[in-house]
C-alpha cells in the first residue's frame, strides 16, 4: 500500500485570474521520485511553484494540496508558507537565484537555521559535513566559507540540496537540476540525487526536459501540456510504450543511436494555458481525429496506474 506525503487533486493555478494549470492529478509517495516533462511554458513550473505556495501573484482557484494530513489550500497564506517552507524545499533552474552571490554559504546557512529556529552553534559543523558528504562535497570548509559568485551553477545546487538535508525537510522540488551542468556531468548528478534518496529518504518532485533522465531518475512521470496532464504513469512504462499523441510526438523528436532522424514537432504549445473545452494538442497532433475539438478534459486509467488524457489512444475509450 502506497504511504503518499502529498496528494494534489484537481488543482487549478494562474496569474491574473486566468488559470495556467488546471485539473491536475496526481500523488508523490515517501521516498518517490516524480518526474514532470513538457515543453517550455507548458506549466512545469508553474505547478512547482503553486505546491510551494510561495509566489506573489500565483493563485490557486480551485482543487486540493494535501501534505500528510493538512489541507494547504485552507490555510491562511503566512500559515502556509511557513509550513511549506517547513516541509518542502525549492532548488531553481537558475542556482544563483538561491543564495546572495557576496555573501559566504555558512553566514546564509547561519541565517537560514535561524530562521527556522534550528539553528544549534555546537552542532552546525557536524551538521554541514553530514549534510556536505551526502552530496559528494568533500572540501567541506572551503566550500562552506566561500561565496556563490565563486562556484559553479553545479555546485550551487548541490549546496542549494545541502541546506535542505539540514532543514530536514521531507520534500525536493527541482526545476531542471541538471540544466547548469555540463553533459559530462549531468549523469554524475543525477546519481547523485538517486543517492540522496536513498541515504535520506527525501521525496522528489523534478522537472526536466530530458526524458532520459526523467527515465533514469524517476519512479513516475507526468507528461504535461498546456496547464495539463497528458499522461502519467510507471516512469518506464510511459517513456517506452507511450500512449498519447504528444507523448510519443516528444519521445520522436529525439534522435538515436541507430542513425534515425528525429520528427521534429511542428508549432509551439499555447502560452493561455488550458482550456475549457477541446483538447489544447488538437492543432499539432498526427493522430486528430474528428470531435478532439470539442472533448472535456478527464484522465483514463488503462491498466496498471497508467492515465492518459486521449480518449482516442489506445486503451482509451472515445
Amino acid at each position: 500500500m502506497r504511504d503518499d506525503i502529498l496528494t494534489v487533486t484537481g488543482l487549478q493555478a494562474g496569474y491574473g485570474g486566468k488559470p495556467m494549470i488546471s485539473d491536475v492529478t496526481f500523488s508523490l509517495g515517501r521516498g518517490e521520485i516524480f518526474c514532470i516533462v513538457g515543453e517550455s511554458g507548458c506549466g512545469k513550473s508553474t505547478l512547482l511553484k503553486a505546491l510551494l505556495g510561495t509566489t506573489p501573484g500565483l493563485r490557486i482557484t480551485s482543487g486540493s494540496i494535501r501534505l500528510e494530513d493538512t489541507e494547504l489550500t485552507q490555510l491562511p497564506d503566512a500559515e502556509r508558507r511557513e509550513l511549506c517552507t517547513e516541509k518542502m524545499g525549492m532548488v531553481f533552474q537558475n542556482p544563483g537565484s538561491s543564495f546572495n552571490p557576496i555573501r559566504s554559504y555558512k553566514k546564509q546557512f547561519i541565517e537560514t537555521l535561524k530562521s527556522h529556529g534550528r539553528y544549534d552553534k555546537d552542532a552546525f559543523p557536524h551538521q554541514v559535513e553530514e549534510a556536505f558528504g551526502k552530496l559528494g562535497l568533500n572540501d567541506v570548509k572551503r566550500i562552506i566559507n566561500s561565496c556563490p559568485y565563486e562556484m559553479s551553477g553545479g555546485m550551487n545546487q548541490r549546496i542549494a540540496m545541502a541546506i535542505m538535508l539540514i532543514l530536514g525537510q521531507d520534500i525536493l522540488l527541482a526545476d531542471e537540476p541538471t540544466s547548469a551542468l555540463d553533459a559530462t556531468i549531468q549523469k554524475q548528478m543525477a546519481e547523485e540525487l538517486r543517492h540522496l534518496r536513498d541515504v535520506s529518504g527525501i521525496s522528489m518532485i523534478i522537472v526536466t526536459h530530458n526524458l532520459a533522465l526523467a527515465e533514469y531518475l524517476g519512479d513516475r512521470i507526468a507528461v504535461i501540456y498546456s496547464g495539463h496532464i497528458a499522461e502519467l504513469g510507471d516512469a518506464s512504462e510511459v517513456l517506452n510504450r507511450p500512449v498519447h499523441p504528444y507523448t510519443k510526438s516528444l519521445i520522436d523528436a529525439i534522435p538515436t543511436l541507430d542513425g534515425r532522424m528525429p520528427t521534429g514537432l511542428p508549432g509551439s504549445p499555447p502560452m493561455t494555458g488550458p482550456e475549457e473545452k477541446g483538447c489544447e494538442f488538437c492543432p499539432r497532433c498526427p493522430a486528430v481525429c474528428d470531435g478532439c475539438d470539442a472533448l472535456t478534459y478527464s484522465m483514463r486509467d488503462i491498466g496498471d496506474g497508467h492515465y492518459v488524457s486521449c480518449p482516442y489512444a489506445k486503451g482509451g475509450t472515445a
